[in-house]
């Protein structure tokens, strides 16, 4: 660019047939690449020096690849998350490229690790003071039990709704335990559950650092769902175009809350980014229920895809697609002491028009977008 050499690397996992899982689990392990493309089309629209670099076969064969580039003149935009299938893999290749030198943005190695393991994350929840739903860990389908029925069974270091169907929420210990059976033979890891939160399902994006800023909060829509056991976010539901959920659970922007709720939930979120560690961008999934905030998830590295939920935000926000990649670009450099010279471009539009019309403005009334 211009008189420097500064460069924007955009890292993402390129992932073949999972050893592990649902073999539908590959619709979602799949979607970073095409979120990469999404990512690399909008940045070079603002005139961005940009290379995709995929993650695949080996950790030595990433760092040979990564030799050709300057850590000094080299900024990662990381959508990395996970690596030859496996989502909790994606910490050593951050790792290695933390070694190697690299910024990058979003959170650190240790705090994407934090995040993934979801029991470690309702433990961190916990010491600071925020609410999550009561859980237990089970590593063997059976054992003492300490909850209270309704209850929901997932994946303990599993994202994406990998895992959760209609099945997953369970009222009786012989569902219970089959549940946690087949989470155990299917994803090779212990299960996570969870008290069910009969409740509104919102979604806060966010980003910043020294200081957050909070999008507009997002929630899910059950009004179609008719039982309450059913109205959460199962995998056809995110990743299943055409099944009854997909199509009829959308993502409503902004969520109709009263002030008071909206400065609750705004709280839990930011207190959430905090603990957890998040740098640059992050999303809190709330179960909300009697003015109680229950945090479910805390998304490090949120789906970044025209059609999720973090760019839904976004768009509500009044950005663009490209505004909302670069604003997470430069929140990263910012942070990193390096907007000289990469902000160069700061604040252009696509000069594409196709592009423009590719990522309309969100239109008054709120939005249909799958979350």
């Amino acid at each position: 660019m211009d008189d420097s050499d500064d460069h924007l690397v955009i890292l993402y996992n390129e992932d073949g047939p999972i050893a592990r899982g649902d073999p539908q689990d590959l619709l979602a392990v799949q979607e970073t690449a095409t979120t990469a493309n999404d990512l690399h089309e909008a940045l070079t629209s603002l005139k961005y020096p940009v290379t995709k670099l995929a993650v695949r076969g080996t950790l030595e064969e990433l760092e040979d690849r990564l030799c050709s580039f300057s850590p000094k003149e080299t900024f990662i935009f990381n959508n990395c998350d996970g690596f030859n299938g496996n989502n909790l893999a994606a910490v050593e290749v951050i790792r290695l490229i933390e070694r190697m030198g690299f910024k990058h943005t979003g959170a650190l190695a240790d705090s994407i690790e934090l995040c993934i393991d979801k029991p470690r994350s309702k433990e961190r929840l916990m010491q600071f003071g925020i609410p999550t739903p009561h859980y237990q860990v089970f590593g063997q389908a059976g054992g003492e039990f300490h909850l209270e029925f309704p209850v929901i069974v997932k994946p303990s270091v599993e994202d994406a709704s990998l895992g959760i169907d209609l099945g997953s929420v369970v009222c009786d210990l012989d569902s219970l335990y089959a549940r946690v059976a087949h989470i155990i033979e299917t994803y090779r890891e212990p299960a996570l559950v969870e008290e069910f939160i009969a409740g509104r399902e919102l979604e806060v994006a966010m980003w910043g650092n020294k200081t957050i800023q909070s999008l507009p909060i997002s929630e899910q829509d059950f009004s179609l769902i008719a039982s309450p056991l059913e109205q959460f976010l199962t995998y056809d539901s995110k990743w299943v175009a055409g099944s009854f959920y997909f199509e009829n659970i959308p993502a409503r922007v902004p969520a109709q809350l009263t002030p008071k709720e909206e400065r609750i939930v705004r709280k839990a979120a930011e207190e959430s980014f905090r603990a957890m560690g998040l740098r640059d961008l992050g999303r809190v999934d709330i179960r909300f229920k009697d003015g109680i905030p229950y945090v479910i998830d805390v998304n490090e590295l949120p789906d970044l895809s025209p059609d999720a939920g973090f760019w839904n935000c976004a768009r509500a926000a009044g950005l663009t697609y490209p505004q909302m990649a670069e604003r997470i670009l430069l929140t990263g450099l910012k942070r990193e002491g390096r907007l000289h010279p990469l902000d160069r471009r700061r604040s252009r539009q696509p000069a594409d028009s196709r592009l423009r019309g590719r990522y309309p403005r969100l239109q008054p009334g709120g939005s249909g977008v799958q979350g």
